[in-house]
C-alpha cells in the first residue's frame, strides 16, 4: 500500500493520513503543501562516546532533537518579544587559543558558574539539590537545558547531547536517566559547548583511548569530574584520607559516601581518584560493573519519582525556560495562546505550570 501511495498509484485517505501525521509526529496539513516544508532538521552524524558512527538513531531521538531545536527557536523569539539578549557569560570559561591543562579548565568553568550563582554550591548529602543547583547555573550561564520526555529514549542510545550555538546553545538530557547521571551528562556537554565541539553521548568511554573521538570523550568526562569534585575537596575527605593512609581498599559504601558530597556516583568518584593518583586503573577496570550494578540498583527509584503532569513537563521543557514564559505571559508581553504554543500545552494549562515553577499570577508580573 504505501509503495502504490509513493508511486502515484494510489492516495492514502483522510483517515490514514491522519494515522500517518500521528505517526511521524506533523501536522495534518504538511502532507498537503507542494513542497516539502523547511525548518525539520534530522539528526546530524554526531559523535558518539562508543564511537558508532553508523548508528540508526530511533525516531523517538529524532524527536527529541527537532523538539531542542524547536524550543530554542522559542524562546529566541521570546527574548526579542521582550528585547531581552541571551546571557553570554557561559563563554568566559571557554579556553579559546589558550593551553590550559585539564585542571585549570575545570577550575576556570566551576569559578564561572559559582559567579553565575552568586553562592556556593550546597554541602548536602541530597543528590536533587547539587543537581539543582548545577543545571540552574548552567542555565542561568546562557544555555538552554531540557530533558528527553520520560521513557522515549533508551539510556543505552542516548545520555546526553548538545548543540553548539555561540548564542543560546542547547543541552537535551534523558529524562529516563538516573539523577546523577544526568548531572554528570550536563557537565559532560557544557564541556563540549566550552570546546565548541557538539555530539551525542552515552559517557561510555575507554580513557585510554587514543583516537580523536574517543580522547575527546575522555577529556569531557575528566573536566567534568573535576568541575564537580575539586581535587582539595576529594583529597581533604575524611574518608579519602583514611583509604589513602591505609593503603585500604576502595569500596562501594566508603566511595558513595564521598561521592554523596558532590552529588556523584561512587562510579565516578572512583575514576577521579584514579586521576588524582589515589586509586589504581586496573582497580576501575575489575570493579566498574560491580559499581555500576550497584549505582543502578540504588537509582533506579528515582525513575518514578511520581505521575505530577506539571512537575514532570517543566523537567522535560526547563524550569529556567518555562518561568520565562509563565513570566511574559503574566506581564502580557505575550498572549495565552502563544504562552500554550511555547509549553505545548492547552491555555487552560498555563497556570497549572506557573504553579510549578513557583510562580502565581500576581508574583509572575516581576518575575524573570
Amino acid at each position: 500500500m504505501i509503495a502504490a501511495w509513493e508511486g502515484g498509484i494510489s492516495s492514502p485517505n483522510i483517515d490514514q493520513l491522519r494515522q500517518l501525521a500521528e505517526l511521524y509526529r506533523r501536522s495534518l496539513a504538511v502532507f498537503f503543501l507542494d513542497a516539502p516544508p523547511t525548518g525539520f532538521d534530522t539528526l546530524r552524524d554526531f559523535r558518539r562516546a562508543a564511537g558508532s558512527q553508523a548508528a540508526v538513531w530511533s525516531p523517538a531521538l529524532h524527536e527529541e532533537y527537532r523538539r531542542a531545536h524547536v524550543q530554542r527557536d522559542h524562546l529566541l523569539e521570546l527574548m526579542e518579544t521582550e528585547a531581552e539578549v541571551p546571557a553570554m557569560s557561559w563563554l568566559q570559561a571557554r579556553p579559546g587559543s589558550r593551553v590550559v591543562d585539564d585542571e585549570r579548565f575545570a577550575t576556570l568553568i566551576r569559578a564561572s558558574l559559582i559567579g553565575v550563582a552568586g553562592r556556593r554550591p550546597p554541602t548536602t548529602d541530597d543528590r536533587y539539590q547539587h543537581a539543582n543547583y548545577w543545571l540552574g547555573c548552567i542555565e542561568e550561564s546562557g544555555v538552554l537545558v531540557l530533558h528527553t520526555r520520560r521513557g522515549q529514549v533508551p539510556t543505552a542510545e542516548m545520555r546526553a547531547l548538545s548543540l553548539a550555538f555561540d548564542e543560546l546553545p542547547v543541552v537535551l538530557l534523558n529524562g529516563s536517566d538516573a539523577i546523577r547521571g544526568r548531572l554528570f551528562s550536563a557537565m559532560h556537554e557544557f564541556v563540549h559547548l566550552l570546546l565548541h565541539a557538539e555530539g551525542l553521548c552515552d559517557l561510555v568511554t575507554d580513557e585510554r583511548s587514543t583516537s580523536p573521538d574517543t580522547a575527546l570523550e575522555a577529556r569531557c568526562n575528566a573536566v567534568a569530574a573535576a568541575v564537580l569534585m575539586p581535587a582539595d575537596s576529594v583529597t581533604g575527605a575524611r574518608l579519602v584520607q583514611e583509604v589513602s593512609s591505609s593503603r585500604g581498599a576502595w569500596d562501594y559504601n566508603t566511595l558513595a559516601e564521598v561521592a554523596g558530597e558532590f552529588g556523584t556516583s561512587a562510579e565516578a568518584l572512583l575514576l577521579r581518584l584514579v586521576t588524582l593518583g589515589l586509586a589504581d586503573r586496573g582497580e576501575y577496570d575489575r570493579r566498574r560493573g560491580d559499581f555500576h550494578a550497584a549505582y543502578e540498583e540504588q537509582e533506579r527509584a528515582s525513575h518514578n519519582r511520581g505521575g505530577n503532569h506539571y512537575r514532570n513537563a517543566v523537567r522535560d521543557l526547563g524550569k529556567g525556560f518555562v518561568r520565562r514564559v509563565v513570566s511574559a505571559y503574566e506581564r502580557g508581553t505575550i498572549t495565552s495562546y502563544a504562552a500554550a504554543t511555547y509549553l505545548d500545552a492547552k491555555v487552560g494549562q498555563v497556570p497549572g505550570f506557573a504553579k510549578a515553577v513557583g510562580l502565581t499570577a500576581g508574583e509572575a508580573h516581576g518575575a524573570r
